[in-house]
């Protein structure tokens, strides 16, 4: 694949996460207190969009 498919699909999977990331987030602020499943997929999904994004930083700067 070339470096501009990789970028767009780096910045797709990064929103989605980010995205998914903040419903879960709500979902564990809002939702049931004593479960926090949800606290920590925010949490995953934060932190896999974050990789993500440092991914594609480091392979723009690799150009």
């Amino acid at each position: 694949m070339d470096n501009k498919t990789i970028k767009t699909l780096l910045v797709i999977a990064s929103a989605g996460l980010a995205i998914a990331g903040i419903i879960f987030l709500c979902i564990s602020i809002f939702g049931d207190k004593s479960n926090n499943n949800s606290l920590i997929a925010a949490l995953g999904c934060i932190a896999l969009s974050n990789l993500f994004n440092v991914i594609r930083g480091l392979n723009e700067k690799s150009k």
